[in-house]
């Protein structure tokens, strides 16, 4: 064999690991023109280092099945020719694989491994690295204690040996540890240490990274100009290598930074942050974000615009898990592949207690979405102080009432009702009285039901009621009804030295939707008639037929 290829092949994976974050399917086309070398000519090891740089490759795409199957595939190249660091390489790369699938029990397991066979095989580059993954997965388990541990024990190997931007990495993992903890003066310290590698280094990912990080403490100080300096800079370095990824983290901090402030601001930079999360298909980003712009609206009691979001939350959530939960399988398929015959059964036993945990903890959080939705979905079509329909889902109603009746050809009776003297129950009790009568007066009418009726708040102290399938005589007694009952409550109160009760004036309207336009044209004359009973006095129904003009036409 030449000395010619062995060069090239090296070459070419030198280039490959070069390009595996900045160009990964570039990274996976030349590794794969290696493996198709290594393979033609019967070179074992670099076969194996082929398929880790395709894994390599895969990871910084997020293609974890397929990263997994190269890691096995090597590690059983490697394990046949005895080659340690291969082993070491794949085996870390398998650790890292189970991590991103959220299996921390299995990613711990081969990271341990490898970390065991490190002491034998010396290698302080790769001790680093594989302390620092362990380091991840305790902090992903909220064990910090022990994160700290490793990472602090990777930080001395990085700064003996002078590995910079691993040293650099490493102050940044140890001061989000303290950033977690609220420890904000020790993680600024780690932070302020790695930027000023970085500076040097002058990585344009890593240093909108560390940015953002240097943002969030000066914002947890108050410290607004200097976050917002920070949080600028990091968002200028990231768009100009178009790096939207992180840029969202960026601005969501921004966001949260202006809602203090500005709440126009607040929601352009959060729009923004869900645009580059649509742009790049940044599921999991996309669908935290949509739950608090959700959480916002709710907060501000706009329920329709929260509705919309928190719906789009959910069905990213359940797109997420699906997801997750298909990644997960195909994971488990390949690791049972690689098993030998004699591990198998052991192992697909605890895979099935693995998924069945995995499906009732998906259940659950499933059953957690869809109540938070029908919560809210309440909240988004009812009136917040009275507890009844409001006058979205009041027109939403009517619409559907309106094309029901013209296909069976029913009559429909609406009324407009408003409480007469509002103003003066108001200044003479004050709000919060008023609030009361407003609710009582509500559950009132909302008792009186009759078939097909609805019943809502069109807006401050009007009310709309509508009934279907009923003649004049009835829309009339229906009005008179409703008027009398909440005459019937008498909440008193006094004007221009007289004892008075609330009254409410009632204006209604009888007919078919094939006698008018739209619903629109029905609710306005309905308006027409409650105006003529303030106009006659107050605490009267007057109910317009539109059934006895339409028969004299």
């Amino acid at each position: 064999m030449s000395k010619t290829i062995f060069e090239e092949i090296y070459i070419m994976l030198n280039e490959a690991k070069k390009l595996s974050t900045i160009n990964p399917d570039k990274s996976y086309e030349i590794s794969n023109e290696v493996y198709s070398m290594a393979k033609k000519n019967n070179l074992n090891a670099e076969e194996g280092y082929a398929l880790v740089s395709k894994a390599f490759a895969c990871r910084a795409k997020s293609e974890i099945s397929k990263m997994l199957d190269y890691s096995y595939n090597a590690y059983e190249i490697f394990e046949y020719l005895q080659d340690m660091l291969g082993q070491i390489k794949s085996l870390n790369l398998i650790g890292i694989a189970y991590f991103y699938s959220s299996m921390y029990e299995e990613s711990l397991k081969f990271l341990l491994k490898v970390k065991d066979m490190l002491d034998e095989f010396r290698d302080d580059f790769l001790l680093s690295c594989v302390l620092n993954n362990i380091g991840e997965v305790y902090r992903e388990c909220a064990e910090y204690d022990k994160a700290l541990e490793y990472y602090n024990s990777a930080l001395d190997i990085c700064v003996s040996n002078n590995y910079k931007i691993n040293t650099a990495s490493l102050f940044s993992n140890i001061g989000e540890i303290y950033f977690i903890e609220n420890k904000f003066d020790k993680a600024l310290k780690c932070y302020t240490k790695s930027y000023d590698i970085l500076k040097v280094e002058n990585d344009m990912v890593v240093l909108g990274e560390i940015e953002n990080k240097l943002g969030k403490v000066h914002y947890m100080y108050n410290n607004y100009i200097k976050a917002k300096e920070y949080f600028f800079s990091a968002l200028r370095r990231l768009d100009s290598i178009n790096n939207k990824f992180y840029a969202i983290d960026v601005l969501e901090n921004i966001a949260k930074m202006e809602l203090e402030i500005d709440t126009e601001k607040y929601l352009f930079y959060y729009e923004k942050a869900i645009q580059y999360a649509e742009e790049i298909n940044a599921k999991k980003k996309l669908s935290q974000m949509c739950k608090t712009v959700a959480d916002y609206y709710e907060k501000i009691a706009n329920f329709r615009v929260s509705l919309e979001y928190y719906k789009r939350y959910c069905r990213l959530n359940e797109e997420i898990m699906t997801s997750n939960l298909g990644n997960k399988l195909e994971v488990i398929k390949i690791e049972l592949g690689y098993l030998k015959e004699t591990d198998k059964l052991e192992k697909i036993r605890i895979i099935n207690h693995r998924l069945e945990m995995e499906i009732s903890n998906q259940k659950r959080e499933l059953e957690y979405i869809k109540r938070s939705n029908e919560i809210l979905e309440k909240k988004a079509l009812e009136d917040e102080l009275t507890n009844i329909p409001n006058r979205r889902y009041i027109n939403y109603y009517l619409n559907n009432t309106w094309k029901e009746s013209l296909l069976k050809n029913e009559t429909i009776a609406l009324f407009m009702i408003d409480i007469d003297n509002f103003k003066k129950y108001n200044d003479y009790w004050g709000h919060l009285k008023g609030d009361v009568c407003l609710i009582k007066v509500a559950n009132c009418i909302k008792d009186i039901q009759i078939h097909k009726n609805i019943f809502g708040r069109y807006g401050g102290e009007e009310f709309i009621y509508s009934v279907k399938g009923i003649t004049y005589d009835q829309a009339l007694e229906v009005g008179n009804t409703i008027r009398k009952e909440v005459e019937k409550l008498s909440l008193d109160y006094m004007s221009n030295n007289k004892d008075m009760v609330i009254t409410i004036s009632v204006g209604g309207v009888i007919g078919k939707a094939s006698f008018l336009n739209d619903i629109s044209q029905m609710v306005k004359i309905a308006d027409e008639e409650l105006y003529k009973a303030k106009d006659m006095g107050r605490n009267i129904t007057i109910v317009k037929n539109l059934l006895n003009e339409t028969m004299m036409r």
